[in-house]
């Protein structure tokens, strides 16, 4: 009888109610002004097929192409802040305290935005799930100082394996309090 097995761990970056706020109406403006736009295109375009100008047809079929398009793009944003922003909260509510061991780290290729990263090979184990190792690609200016051994701060949900890491808090400065 097969077994179940475990979820892939993911790594979350939480994402708070104003950020999701934005991009669900990002996502709503271009869901709805696009899937206008293209039904209007649309109803134009069937309506001027039998004319005697072939070119508005060919236009209005890209036309409507690229508004599908942008509409798919809005849609794609609304719901995955909207599933980022459940995976926060489940995350916050059902999520144990953990440990992340680095197990070892090398540069990573740019984000996007070209902020430098770093790729960590890490190991989490905590209460109430199965320690697992996971890679993942972090900014360097967030966590360019882990190296192997390193232990951060994580949080773990149990069930689905989804988890956040925390920043190490700095060591304190020399001739400050509690040092």
């Amino acid at each position: 009888m097969p077994t179940a097995r475990a979820p892939e761990p993911a790594l979350l970056d939480p994402k708070g109610p104003v950020i999701t706020a934005i991009a669900c109406t990002v996502g709503a403006v271009l869901l709805l002004g696009a899937g206008g736009a293209a039904v209007y295109v649309a109803v134009r375009t069937v309506s001027e097929i039998g004319g005697t100008s072939s070119g508005w047809t060919w236009a209005g079929t890209a036309l409507f192409l690229v508004a599908v398009f942008v509409a798919c793009v809005g849609w794609s944003t609304f719901v995955s802040a909207r599933v980022e922003r459940r995976l926060t909260l489940r995350l916050a509510a059902t999520g144990v305290a953990a440990t992340a061991l680095v197990l070892s780290a090398s540069s990573a290729p740019p984000s996007n935005d070209e902020h430098e990263q770093v790729r960590l090979l890490i190991r989490v184990e905590g209460p109430g799930f199965e320690p697992f190792e996971c890679t993942c690609d972090l900014f360097a200016y967030l966590f360019g100082d882990a190296a192997q051994g390193t232990v951060l701060p994580a949080r773990v949900d149990p069930e689905t394996r989804v988890f956040t890491l925390e920043r190490r808090s700095a060591p304190p400065a020399p001739g400050t309090p509690g040092s």
